[in-house]
C-alpha cells in the first residue's frame, strides 16, 4: 500500500495555487466574482496561500434543485470564491492518490471519463459479447453523498495520507456538513470516486463480475448467469454496509437483457446514464429527446437567440449525434434550428470573452 506524504507543501506551493485559479476561473459565477471584486490573478494567487493555512468554512444555505436527467431532488451547497480555490488546490495536490488504483470503467465527474466515453464502452459489450452480456444488475447506491460516514471516510484518508496538515485541511472541508459529504463541492466528487474504488476492485477481483461500470453511485453488472447476478448484488449490498457505511437502494433490478428473435426486439433495454442501450442500437432517453424538442422550438420563436441557448441546444446536438436518432432529430429538431447560426452566435460570443481570448492565446503559445 502506497502512503503520501508531503502533500500540504504540494497544496501551498506558488505553481499549485496559480494551477488551482485557472482551474476554478471555469466556473462562470468564479469569473464574475473575480470580476465584480476587481481582483487580479496574481493578488488571488498570493492570498490563496492564507485561504489555505487559515481555511475557516463558510456557513451556507442549502440551495435545492432537480437534476437535469433524473429529475431527483438535489441538496447543493455552493462554495464561496475562497473555499473553491482551496478545494482546487486539495484535488490538485491529491490527483497521484485519486488516480492510483483507479477503475478503468468508473466513469462521472472524471476529466476525460464521461457519460459518451461509457457508452462506447457499454456498446462494445453489448455487441462483441453476447455470451456475457445476457442478463443485467442495476443499482445504485441509497442517498450517497449525504449518506457517506465521516469517520470511516476519514479513516480511509488517515490509512492513505501521513501528513496531518493535509488531514487536518480535509477533514476541515468534510465537516462542513455534519453527515455526507457536500454536494457541490470540488472535493466532493473526487473523494465520492475515491471511496468507492474498494467497491470497484470487489466487484471485479473478488466477485468476478464479466463486465462491470459505474457512473458515480450508478452500478450496472453484466452476466451470462441470473442466479449468479443475484448473489453478486447480496454480496455488494454486504460490502457497502460492512465497509462503507452505505446502503443500496431496493430499486434494484435484475432482467434479461435485449435480444432480437425473429426480427423483433425481446427482453428489456438498459436504461443508463441518459442513454437506452438495445442489442443493435443506442437511442436518447424519452425526457431527454422532449426537452431538446421543446427547446428547438423556442429558439425558433426567439427573433436572437443568446449564446447560452445556442451552446445548450448544440449540447443537446452532441447526445443526439452519439445516438441512433436520427430521424427525431429530422423531425422535431432539423426545422426548427439552424446549427450554423448557432455555432457563429458562439463564435461572436467567444471573441468578447475574455477568457476565451485567453485560452485561444494560450494554445497558439503552446503550440
Amino acid at each position: 500500500m502506497k502512503s503520501y506524504t508531503h502533500l500540504y507543501e504540494v497544496c501551498i506551493s506558488e505553481q499549485n495555487r496559480i494551477s488551482a485559479l485557472k482551474s476554478a476561473k471555469k466556473s462562470l459565477r468564479i469569473r464574475k466574482i473575480i470580476k465584480a471584486r476587481h481582483l487580479p490573478d496574481a493578488e488571488i494567487a498570493e492570498s490563496a496561500r492564507d485561504w489555505i493555512v487559515n481555511y475557516v468554512t463558510s456557513k451556507h444555505d442549502p440551495i435545492y434543485i432537480f437534476d437535469g436527467i433524473s429529475r431527483k431532488q438535489r441538496i447543493i451547497y455552493v462554495p464561496t470564491l475562497e473555499e473553491l480555490v482551496v478545494q482546487h488546490c486539495v484535488v490538485n495536490a491529491l490527483k497521484p492518490m485519486f488516480y492510483k488504483g483507479m477503475y478503468e470503467h468508473s466513469y462521472a465527474s472524471l476529466p476525460g471519463r464521461g457519460s459518451h466515453k461509457a457508452k462506447k464502452v457499454i456498446e462494445k459489450w453489448v455487441r462483441t459479447d453476447t455470451k456475457n452480456v445476457k442478463y443485467v444488475l442495476k443499482m445504485d447506491i441509497r442517498h450517497f453523498f449525504d449518506s457517506i460516514p465521516h469517520d470511516i471516510l476519514k479513516a480511509k484518508l488517515a490509512k492513505y495520507i501521513h501528513d496531518e496538515q493535509m488531514l487536518d485541511l480535509l477533514y476541515k472541508i468534510i465537516d462542513t456538513t455534519d453527515s455526507g459529504i457536500p454536494l457541490g463541492f470540488h472535493t466532493s466528487q473526487w473523494l465520492a470516486n475515491w471511496y468507492l474504488q474498494g467497491l470497484d476492485h470487489y466487484i471485479k477481483e473478488q466477485l468476478h463480475a464479466a463486465h462491470y461500470v459505474r457512473y458515480m453511485d450508478d452500478m450496472v453488472v453484466f452476466g451470462s448467469n441470473k442466479k449468479v447476478l443475484h448473489t453478486i448484488r447480496q454480496e455488494i449490498s454486504a460490502y457497502l454496509e460492512k465497509e462503507l457505511g452505505l446502503t443500496l437502494k431496493p430499486n434494484w433490478q435484475v432482467f434479461r437483457f435485449s435480444y432480437i428473435k425473429n426480427g423483433e426486439d425481446m427482453g428489456r433495454d438498459l436504461d443508463f446514464m441518459g442513454f437506452r442501450f438495445y442489442r443493435n442500437r443506442t437511442v436518447l432517453r424519452r425526457s431527454i429527446m422532449l426537452k431538446a424538442s421543446r427547446k428547438a422550438k423556442k429558439l425558433a420563436s426567439k427573433t436572437k437567440p443568446t449564446a447560452y441557448d445556442a451552446r445548450q441546444m448544440l449540447s443537446y446536438l452532441g447526445w443526439i449525434k452519439a445516438t441512433c436518432t436520427y430521424n427525431m432529430y429530422k423531425q422535431w429538431i432539423k426545422p426548427y434550428v439552424n446549427f450554423k447560426n448557432l455555432k457563429r452566435s458562439i463564435s461572436k460570443s467567444d471573441r468578447h470573452n475574455p477568457l476565451q481570448v485567453y485560452y485561444r492565446l494560450a494554445r497558439l503559445y503552446q503550440t
